[in-house]
Formats: structure tokens, C-alpha cells, sequence
């Protein structure tokens, strides 16, 4: 891609995400977004393919964005079971407050696109090492899979989660609930209540630091 490429792009992302933050996703469409980057209506097309195209673009850079951002408190949880669970409750807290909520809710099969280009190797391999560690049980096939065929219950939990946020629940409350009733590891009922309180105490004692 070259320089002049990547500003012309970057230039639509910026402008859509502003967009997204004064007035809301309901209000894109592609005239304005191409106004405010000061290029074509025509050249949008060649970089995306529709509203919803480029506003998955904003989103999965965000995720990808705080990922990176919060990587340094992860990494500090020697836990690797304990850094996956903590993965779930940053997914909660981007979008607790984040204008693009309501587009995911009204568009769950987005939540598998997001979760394959940023998260799902990186909680894949911490699983694998939870298993070698022994904080998770059975076999590395038997995990992996219970966890991959939890994928579409948890997109539905997921977009559940974030429309009770959206409706005043606290994302503490949301996520404990998300993370015991779905049981993504395939763990004991009483284990996963345990090691979720612990993670957000110890989330708590991050963010009050």
C-alpha cells in the first residue's frame, strides 16, 4: 500500500470515527464521511465496500488498539487462565460506553469478524498453557473444542451482555455473569465463580492504583 494509499484511507477511518463520536452510527453515510476526509464520494469505493464495512474497520482497530494498550496488564497476571478471563472483561469495558455498542448489538454476526482478526489465537494459546499449567483439566483437544463450539453461544451472551450495559448494568455485574453462566473453559460451576471474583478484584485494585 503506498504513503499516498494509506493517508487517503486513514483520512476515512479518522473521519468516520469522529462522526461516530458526535453523532452517533445511526447519522454515517458515505457523503458525509467523505466530505469531512476531503476526498471523492467515489474514492470510498475503493477502500470499502459499504457503511458497515468501514465502521467494522473503526471497531476492530479499536479493539486491536486497547489491546495493545492494556497488553502490559495482562502480561503482569501470571495466570494464563486468569489473563484469558481478564481478555473477556476488557471486551465488556471498551464498548460500555462506545457509540459503535449499539451497531454491534444490532449486528452480532460482526462479533465473530472482530474476534477472529484480534483476539481468538492470542486466547487459544493462553488456553493451551492454562491446560499445561493445570489450572484447566482434561485435554488440549477436549478444551479447545468445548471452547470453540462455545463461540456461538458466546456471541449471542456477548451482544446480551452489552445490551444490559447499554440499559444501566454495571459491566462488573454484566461480566460475572457472562463468564459463570457461559463457562467458556469447560471448568467446575464453583471454580469459575472463584477465579472471576479474583479477577475482578484484582481488575479493582488495577484500576484504583
Amino acid at each position: 500500500m503506498s504513503k499516498t494509499t494509506q493517508r487517503t484511507e486513514s483520512k476515512l477511518l479518522k473521519a468516520t470515527t469522529d462522526l461516530l463520536n458526535h453523532n452517533g452510527y445511526r447519522e454515517l453515510d458515505v457523503k458525509t464521511i467523505t466530505s469531512l476526509a476531503g476526498v471523492s464520494y467515489g474514492t470510498f469505493y475503493n477502500y470499502f465496500s459499504s457503511i458497515d464495512d468501514i465502521h467494522q474497520r473503526v471497531v476492530v482497530d479499536k479493539v486491536a488498539a486497547a489491546g495493545a494498550q492494556i497488553m502490559p496488564s495482562i502480561e503482569s497476571v501470571e495466570s494464563p487462565l486468569k489473563q484469558a478471563i481478564f481478555g473477556w472483561y476488557m471486551a465488556l469495558k471498551i464498548f460500555s460506553d462506545d457509540p459503535s455498542a449499539g451497531w454491534i448489538v444490532e449486528r452480532p454476526q460482526v462479533i465473530n469478524n472482530i474476534w477472529q482478526s484480534t483476539v481468538q489465537e492470542m486466547q487459544e494459546g493462553l488456553i493451551i498453557q492454562a491446560i499445561k499449567n493445570g489450572e484447566i483439566p482434561g485435554s488440549e483437544i477436549d478444551t479447545l473444542l468445548h471452547f470453540r463450539k462455545a463461540r456461538e453461544t458466546m456471541r449471542a451472551g456477548y451482544v446480551y451482555a452489552l445490551e444490559k450495559i447499554m440499559n444501566g448494568s454495571s459491566v462488573e455485574t454484566v461480566f460475572f455473569d457472562f463468564m459463570t453462566t457461559l463457562n467458556l473453559f469447560n471448568l467446575n460451576p464453583k471454580e469459575i465463580e472463584i477465579i472471576v471474583k479474583e479477577v475482578l478484584e484484582d481488575t479493582k485494585q488495577k484500576e484504583t492504583a
